[in-house]
């Protein structure tokens, strides 16, 4: 019988490991293979991904990356560009195994060390980890996180408040038609377009055109997007994931001109009211990072959870790099009257920095 213990995981980890994340109640799209290769390509990322093994069988995974910036440091992110990461243990471990897995993070470090210098390990998110086992990190609180648990006899139309229902009427009397885009030209031409718009409007610097293709190429089907259309115009779009039994978003991209047509609500109902249908358990919408986040959210009503990032060994000095700090604000007003083509250009050598 094998002794338990981490291991480096395969190159490319395999179809064992996705199955591993597609069958747990946490795994999400960053967990997946897929995401590692598109980290790799786009960003040049070196990945360091470990496997937890007792006899031959898969006990927990975790996936991270080396990261070097300016700003922080040498360090390991799991995962970058992303609110969520961390080890995923079997659902069925008991308490003693999942001590006996968390012991060996000390281990993950110090052999990750040997392949590239780093000061410490930063996990983002991390769902999985319970309230008595977050002392081993230093726990460094930021937002909330917002789910919205599904059932097959859950009717949308009555858990919504309101004002979703009124804004969903008025969305479907406008006309608005809604297609999936399927093929690397609608993201190229479609998508990305409204992408570029909706950010320099919030002021965060836009992922660059290919990381959008190259999960396309890499994840497949697991990615959705949907588009609202006004006649013969994309007036908004939102892009989520299909991993085992949820459907997680990540990026909401809008026309300001178009507002008032409430294309944003009628894709999240839609795709929601879908995702019951199909028998999925949950709807991932992301942080909650601040007050019009919340209201939005909570009209679907959903569930928040405490969101943390999780520094191992713990750090001294400054925390994770958040939005909420001086610096980040006035970057946002600044990045704001960064013209669209310069802010595609540049965008890709800001979020490697920052990894967000």
């Amino acid at each position: 019988m094998t002794k338990p213990a981490w291991i480096p995981a395969p190159e490319p980890p395999g179809p064992n490991w996705d199955a591993f994340v597609e069958t747990h109640p946490h795994g999400r799209f960053i967990h997946l293979a897929g995401f590692k290769k598109t980290v790799e390509d786009v960003y040049g990322l070196k990945p360091n991904y470990w496997l937890f093994q007792e006899s031959g069988k898969i006990r927990a995974v975790f996936p991270s990356f080396f990261h070097r910036a300016c700003l922080t440091g040498k360090k390991l992110i799991s995962q970058p560009f992303s609110e969520y990461g961390g080890i995923l243990f079997a659902p069925d471990a008991e308490p003693a195994e999942r001590r006996a897995i968390l012991s060996g993070l000390p281990l993950i470090v110090d052999k990750s060390r040997e392949k590239g210098r780093l000061a410490y390990l930063e996990i983002r998110g991390f769902p999985d980890l319970g309230y008595g086992e977050a002392g081993l990190f230093q726990k460094i609180r930021l937002y909330e996180r917002a789910a919205l648990p599904l059932d097959p006899g859950l009717k949308l139309w009555d858990k919504v408040d309101y004002s979703v229902r009124k804004n969903v009427r008025k969305a479907r009397a406008s006309g608005l038609e809604l297609r999936p885009l399927r093929t690397p030209e609608d993201i190229r031409t479609i998508f990305y377009p409204l992408h570029l718009r909706s950010l320099k409007r919030l002021g965060s610097p836009p992922h660059p055109l290919d990381y959008f293709l190259k999960h396309r190429e890499n994840l497949g089907e697991r990615m959705r997007i949907s588009t609202a259309w006004l006649g013969k115009r994309p007036i908004g779009a939102l892009l989520g994931w299909v991993v085992g039994s949820s459907v997680q978003i990540t990026d909401i991209a809008s026309d300001e001109r178009f507002f008032a047509y409430r294309a944003v609500d009628l894709l999240h109902f839609e795709l929601i009211d879908w995702a019951i249908s199909q028998g999925f358990r949950l709807f991932d919408f992301g942080p909650v990072r601040y007050e019009g986040q919340r209201r939005y959210k909570t009209k679907w009503g959903v569930e928040l959870h405490e969101y943390a990032h999780y520094c191992f060994p713990a750090r001294k000095g400054r925390g994770p790099l958040s939005d909420r700090t001086l610096p980040a604000r006035a970057a946002r007003s600044v990045w704001r009257f960064v013209p669209s083509a310069l802010a595609a250009k540049i965008g890709r050598r800001l979020r490697r920095e920052l990894a967000i």
